[in-house]
Order: C-alpha cells, then structure tokens, then sequence
C-alpha cells in the first residue's frame, strides 16, 4: 500500500476508535458491494489498530466477512513496518491452524501466495544492509553431484542493520548456508537465524561468541549436515548442545578453547564420523601443507598459503623444517603436534634447509581461513 505524503498544512489524521473499526467490520457482511469495498479500504488505512479486532472477528459472520478480514490482515502483511507484519503474519498463522476448514484454507493459501513476496522483500531489504548472498557451488563426482555450499548468506562487517531487520530471515526460504563473521553478533542475532525454514550448513567465526549465545540455535541444529565454528569462546560446556546435530556429516572446531577431554566428550554426543569430517584444530593457523621426506622422516613444506604467518615470514614450497620450540622435527605430523597447542598471534622460529642451506625464520601464528566448501 502506497501512502501519500500529506499536504502542506494538513492536520494528521486520528487514529479511528474500537467502535469504528468495530462498525466498519460488520459493513463487511452489507449486501451492498460499494459499502464492503470502502470498509474494506478504511481497515487497510487502520493499519495496527485494526489488526486483534480483525482477528477476533473472522469467526462471526459469513465467509465473506471472514475473508475480507483475512485480505486486510494480507495487506497489513505484506507491507515495510515489521511490526505490522509480525503481527499479521501471527495472526494469519493462527487462522490458517483452527478448525473452521474454509476459512483456515483461505488463509493457508494467502500465506502461500505472499510467501514469494516477502521474499523478494527480505532480499531486497537484507541486501540493501549488507547481507551477502551467494549461489550454489558443488562438485561432480562419477554420477552423483555432492552439494558442498549453497545457496547462502554471509553476514559479516558489512551488515549495517540490527537485530531487528533479521526478522526478515524467516522469509528466506530458498536459503541453505548460512554464515556469520561479525563482532556485533548476539544471542537475538542467532534466535532469528533459528526460524529460517531451511538452512542445512552453518559457520560462525570470530565475535563474543558463546554455549549461552548459541543456546538461541536449538531449533535449527537436528537439520544441520554441516557447522563450522571457528575462533569463538567456547568450551566443553558446548557437548550438550552438539548432541542436537543428530543429522551432521561434518563439523569443524578451528581455533576453540577444547582441551582433550572436551574434544572426547563432543565425539562422544555426535554421530560417528570420519577424521575427515570431525575436525578439531585448537593452536593457531601456521599456513602451509607438507609430507615426510622419504624414509629420513624430514618434515617437506609442498605448499604454503599466501595469505598465511608462514609466507609473510618467508616460508617457502620445497623447504624442510628441521625445528621448532627447541624440538627437533620428525615428521611433517611431528609439526602438527609440536604446534597445536600454539595460540593465534604465538610467534615461533622455524629452522628450516633451503637448497642445501640452514636457515632461521619467525612465522606469526595466524587465524584459521575458511574454505569456500564444507565437507573435506
């Protein structure tokens, strides 16, 4: 619904009394066609004050007065103030479950109806706050395509919004991945990513994250096949809850506080699952892939990521790490080991050889990156 702006001068109008609105529900049930229309239209420009009375009405009367009723609170629906459409859509929601068959019918069928609209709506209003939203990405394996991500949305520092624009998330319904990567985020944050309908993949990395906070994803967790936590503030006290993931097929711990007792205790509430997808990395990210070097055991570095502590420190492809924290290296898992207690932000020297030469560097330990796929 389009409201004009008022003219110069005019006096805003008074919001109508219970008795007229009460007056204009019954003209709804007139025979006179014209008499419904512009009862109809004085409801619409009621707007919030109409809205329980339009809901306690429906059940008096004839199904034409019924459904008008139903069609205003479907304009109420439909339009920017959010507390106007929490209100609608509740009220809708209620019709839609009682008994009365027809009416109930036709109110289910108008939340059908407006289901695509509010959902060009919140993706037009998200989008515009800076929620980004991504397409599909999946990989073709024999004859079976196994969906790693997709489609989804990230909020992170771009999102200029609040809580309460969230709501708009419910409306979502094509949405599947879901990640959050903001320092604003709180517990009401996660309480309206809960109620979207169909999220089966989530992550949330970095904020003042906590078991309290994530408490608010009860509702969402037996649908997850996958969730990723990375470099928030929780501990065991987090077992309780990852017993919700009764469907998850992988699930990653990177940069958590978990000792051995608290990643024994997650495994044992989770499904049974593979190393390579029940993965916890508690030190800081180093940056870089390797081996063992034939039978000597030398730890060879095959790859280092470019946005890493190792290549900012000048850890190069074809290196071979001789020792770290005063230990000398055995293997490439020997590195692993010697490292994962080390915190993001931990400075350690490597000593490495390089083309026949010794050679000392110091590597800042870093924060584990998130791969544009979950799953191994």
């Amino acid at each position: 619904m389009t409201i004009l702006p008022l003219a110069v001068g005019a006096e805003p109008q008074a919001a109508p009394t219970e008795a007229e609105i009460k007056q204009w529900i019954e003209q709804l049930d007139s025979d006179k066609f014209l008499v419904r229309e512009n009862a109809t239209q004085k409801l619409t420009e009621a707007q919030a004050n109409a809205i329980p009375i339009l809901s306690d009405s429906i059940q008096s009367g004839s199904l034409e007065k019924a459904f008008r009723c139903i069609h205003v609170l479907r304009n109420f629906a439909v339009g920017e103030d959010i507390e106007m459409e929490k209100e609608a859509m509740a009220k809708l929601a209620l019709i839609a479950a009682t008994e009365n068959d027809r009416v109930a019918t036709y109110a289910e069928d108008v939340l059908k109806r407006i289901a695509p609209i509010k959902q060009e709506q919140a993706i037009r209003i998200l989008s515009g706050l800076g929620v980004r939203f991504s397409s599909y990405n999946s990989t073709q394996s024999g004859f079976q395509t196994k969906i790693l991500s997709g489609p989804g949305i990230t909020i992170d520092a771009s999102y200029e919004g609040t809580v309460d624009d969230l709501y708009y998330l419910r409306h979502l319904q094509f949405i599947e991945d879901v990640q959050v990567c903001n320092d604003n985020v709180t517990a009401a944050w996660f309480a309206q990513i809960a109620k979207m309908p169909n999220v089966r993949l989530m992550t949330i990395k970095d904020g003042p994250v906590n078991v309290a906070m994530l408490r608010e994803l009860e509702p969402l967790l037996p649908k997850l096949a996958a969730l990723r936590l990375y470099h928030i503030n929780v501990d065991g006290a987090i077992a309780p809850l990852m017993a919700k993931l009764e469907n998850a097929s992988h699930v990653e711990f990177y940069g958590l506080p978990l000792t051995e007792a608290d990643q024994r205790r997650i495994r044992q509430v989770l499904p049974p699952l593979p190393d390579e997808d029940l993965k916890f990395r508690r030190g800081g990210f180093l940056g870089v892939s390797g081996s063992s070097l034939g039978n000597t055991g030398s730890c060879y570095i095959e790859n280092v990521h470019q946005e890493s502590g190792a290549y900012k420190g000048g850890l190069k492809a074809g290196d071979v790490v001789i020792e770290t924290v005063g230990t000398r290296v055995e293997s490439f898992q020997h590195l692993i080991d010697l490292l994962k207690d080390k915190k993001v932000g931990d400075a350690i020297d490597l000593t490495i050889m390089r083309g026949g030469r010794t050679m000392k560097l110091n590597v800042v330990l870093g924060k584990w990156p998130l791969r544009p796929e979950y799953g191994p």
